[in-house]
């Protein structure tokens, strides 16, 4: 790579030195040197032959005019072969197969360029002795595309041990920066692409729900929403910020579905809400019974949510039975899940086998008491080898204390069912 600082030095000299200006020859080797430079940081680009293709990009987009002024500049900027190889793997290739700048379209341009340079600064990486500078530090920085529009990510910076690495580069700058009158030139391995990407889910505030309860969306890149869809539903949602959305559950939805959230930049991988099969909400799909005290099916004495949810007199070792009038299998669904309230602190035992109290088919949970415990327990924690072709249809819960629970006990089930 070509060392403009050398040029700019060289020539100075030349011309100090009263020599014809074509004795200066533009290929001398590195002389090195700390002087600052007499030329302009925008003079910079236009002197230095390795990055002609940023500076064909700044007057396509007609940036001239506001990037050739006095104030202080930091540039990133991409070499020549950089350049190249983004456009190609971008497709902006001519009809000869030749990378070309031209076919970007100009708002492209503008936002490409932009997002390159950081107006007001003058930050540079290397230390040179006799040359007094801001250094660039490890750090997000705002550029002239984030005063254009805010909802672009900012401009990521690594400086290590003098390396510089920009935006998730895993190569580093090559070579110093050039130093000027009013800033400083990077010179990048990487194409600096300041757009969001797709958006993603991570979380949502209700692991169930019901038609009309408004959800909180949390994750990344919520930037331009489009919208948010439960399955093929569109809901009505309101973008808080990049990583929130409050969403309200459609009115057609049942019991379980995949929400997405698309914006410009792409969709996001779904996340499950509620479940597949509820089997019991406010009701029990089917039928069942007890024993060891008394139960109730329909109770709103104490509701995890909705109207209804079971409520059992749990002496030690009782229990119940759910049957479903649907045929279930074990291939599925990959959770059992309930919310569940005792009065005391005890423990069940749940199977989906249909021989009731074989605790060797089933698998034991410790409930916190006072509380509704939300559990999710794994379909291979029920031993579905054990079932024939898989296939089951109810649901078993024991009181499995031993016995050290207060007649007086009682446990809550609500929201019972598959995922």
């Amino acid at each position: 790579m070509k060392n403009i600082y050398n040029k700019v030095k060289h020539i100075a000299v030349c011309v100090f030195l009263v020599v014809a200006a074509s004795s200066c020859d533009n290929d001398i080797p590195d002389i090195g040197g700390a002087q600052q430079n007499y030329n302009t940081a925008y003079g910079l680009l236009l002197a230095n032959s390795n990055l002609t293709t940023f500076v064909k990009a700044i007057e396509l987009a007609g940036l001239e005019s506001t990037l050739n002024t006095a104030d202080d500049y930091t540039y990133f900027v991409p070499s020549d072969a950089t350049f190249s190889t983004y456009l190609v793997d971008n497709g902006y290739v001519n009809d000869l197969g030749y990378p070309d700048i031209n076919l970007v379209p100009v708002d492209d341009l503008k936002q490409l360029v932009l997002s390159h340079v950081v107006k007001g600064v003058k930050k540079r990486v290397g230390q040179l002795e006799g040359v007094e500078a801001d250094y660039l530090t490890t750090g997000d920085y705002a550029t002239m595309a984030n005063a254009v529009n805010p909802d672009l990510y900012l401009l990521s910076i690594n400086v290590t041990n003098g390396v510089l690495k920009v935006n998730g580069s895993d190569k580093e700058a090559p070579g110093l920066d050039y130093y000027a009158t009013n800033g400083f030139v990077n010179v990048l391995s990487n194409v600096i692409e300041l757009t969001p990407p797709a958006p993603a889910i991570t979380s949502l505030s209700q692991v169930l729900a019901s038609a009309g309860d408004v959800i909180t969306i949390t994750g990344q890149n919520f930037v331009k929403v489009k919208s948010v869809k439960f399955g093929s539903t569109e809901a009505t949602f309101t973008a808080v910020s990049k990583t929130e959305i409050k969403a309200t559950v459609p009115a057609d939805f049942d019991s379980y579905a995949l929400i997405v959230v698309e914006t410009e930049f792409g969709v996001s991988a779904p996340s499950s809400i509620g479940l597949k099969y509820l089997l019991y909400e406010d009701s029990l799909k089917g039928w069942g019974w007890g024993w060891g005290g008394d139960i109730t099916w329909e109770s709103t004495e104490n509701v995890s949510r909705g109207t209804y949810a079971i409520k059992k007199v749990a002496e030690a070792w009782s229990g119940l039975f759910m049957h479903s009038d649907l045929a279930l299998n074990t291939a599925d669904y990959q959770f059992v899940k309930m919310s569940i309230f005792p009065t005391e602190s005890t423990k069940i035992m749940v199977t989906i086998n249909s021989d009731t109290g074989d605790s060797s088919k089933g698998t034991t949970v410790t409930l916190i008491p006072g509380q509704w415990n939300n559990i999710s327990i794994p379909i291979s924690d029920l031993h579905p080898d054990l079932i024939p072709g898989g296939n089951f249809d109810s649901v078993f819960i024991q009181e499995f204390s031993g016995g050290t629970i207060t007649p007086s006990s009682v446990i809550y089930i609500d929201d019972l069912g598959f995922l």
